[in-house]
């Protein structure tokens, strides 16, 4: 598990709403959120525990997921996922829809949803901004507009969270599809897919503390060739490139929204001494640690 003082060091947004908590799902205009926090609150950045979809309804704009700054238009749909670290940007003009999804409401959680219809959505390969076409607008506006509306007279009742939950799974699924059209189909049969999901799971478990391919295929009873496979069809890349690039990401986030020392960052990532830490991540990034800071002060 990533250490306290680590997992501390970014601010986490948690889906927090006494009456929908159980329902785990929330739709928000996006000036509510604008209107509720104050300027230096709102333009912090923010490390996710639900998922979120943003659907642009007007404007332009930039939002930024990652140290990707995209650029929004009317018909932009942006997809954070669990863990991302998000950026709003304040003294922008665009409105947007957002939909807030609890973890526990995502697909593959719910309990009458089989692992075999989850893997359909393919949600680890979404992209994360797309533009959607006029029809695509009005049809995910569409749906928007349904859900909240009906969660206005949300009541708590089983019968209520069954009707938003399959509207929510109807609504990801078209995503799905989109997402899907996108890009040239690949084939990864389902048990490669079911493979790659389960490594990239224990990795988010323990990345920072094990940098090795060994370590998590003995962990799964996989071999590491099987593993590797795997993330190849999904990924296109090996397991051992998957591992480096998430200790990179998060040694990314740390270095631009954290105050940890280079030292204090690389004993917190793993590494037994600073010098390989800086070593590994000039090798990925390009930079040293210091320099890719200095590039990211704001």
């Amino acid at each position: 598990m990533p250490s306290q003082r680590l997992a501390s060091t970014i601010r986490k947004t948690h889906f927090s709403n006494s009456r929908l908590n159980a329902l785990g799902i929330e739709l928000l205009d996006l000036d509510d959120i604008r209107n509720k926090l104050s300027h230096s609150h709102y333009s912090r950045p923010e490390r996710v525990d639900f998922e979120l979809l943003m659907l642009v309804t007007s404007g332009q704009g930039v939002h930024t997921v990652d140290f990707t700054d995209w650029q929004l238009s009317t018909g932009s749909l942006v997809v954070v996922r669990q863990g991302q670290v998000q950026q709003w940007h304040p003294h922008q003009s665009f409105t947007a829809e957002l939909i807030l999804i609890d973890p526990t409401a995502l697909p593959g959680s719910v309990p009458l949803i089989s692992s075999k219809e989850a893997a359909l959505y393919k949600r680890l390969e979404w992209r994360t901004c797309t533009a959607l076409d006029q029809a695509m607008q009005k049809e995910f506006s569409n749906s928007f507009r349904l859900l909240r509306d009906d969660i206005s007279r949300f009541d708590n009742s089983d019968l209520e969270q069954a009707l938003f939950r399959h509207q929510l799974q109807t609504l990801l699924l078209r995503l799905a599809r989109w997402q899907r059209d996108l890009v040239p189909p690949v084939v990864v049969h389902q048990q490669g897919y079911k493979t790659y999901r389960l490594f990239q799971s224990l990795l988010e478990q323990h990345f920072a503390q094990q940098h090795s391919l060994k370590f998590y295929a003995n962990r799964l009873g996989y071999s590491e060739s099987t593993i590797s496979r795997a993330s190849h069809s999904v990924e296109g890349r090996s397991a051992k490139a998957v591992i480096d690039s998430r200790i990179v990401l998060e040694a990314k986030r740390l270095l631009v929204h954290s105050d940890l020392s280079v030292t204090e960052l690389a004993h917190a990532m793993g590494f037994s001494e600073a010098t390989n830490f800086i070593k590994f991540f000039r090798r990925h990034a390009g930079v040293t640690p210091l320099l890719f800071r200095q590039q990211r002060a704001i």
